[in-house]
């Protein structure tokens, strides 16, 4: 049977390796992928996951995958609206950029 000791040695080694792993996915940026928004009408998210720089590209990947939507239609993209938020990135208020389209 093992001793309090070790059983404490081995259960901290766990979360000194576990740490940076949890660290490093929480700082990636996400997407909501194209959203259907209505007919020939679509909408894409890009987000920036916790510790952000404020100089993530969002907007320009959010724009890049709305072109790449319409492409994989054979259709051309019109972009109807674009948004970001201003910040301050705190408390869960990351950096965020959205993109409504259409594929004509």
């Amino acid at each position: 049977m093992r001793s309090d000791s070790t059983y404490q040695k081995e259960k901290m080694k766990l979360i000194l390796w576990a740490l940076p792993f949890f660290a490093l996915t929480g700082c990636a940026t996400t997407s909501t992928g194209a959203i259907s928004a209505g007919q020939d009408t679509f909408m894409v998210s890009r987000q920036a996951g916790a510790f952000p720089s404020g100089r993530e590209p969002l907007l320009a990947e959010a724009l890049g995958e709305a072109s790449a939507t319409c492409g994989g239609l054979k259709k051309a993209i019109k972009v109807l609206s674009t948004t970001e938020n201003s910040g301050p990135y705190i408390l869960g208020n990351y950096p965020k950029a959205t993109v409504v389209f259409s594929c004509l």
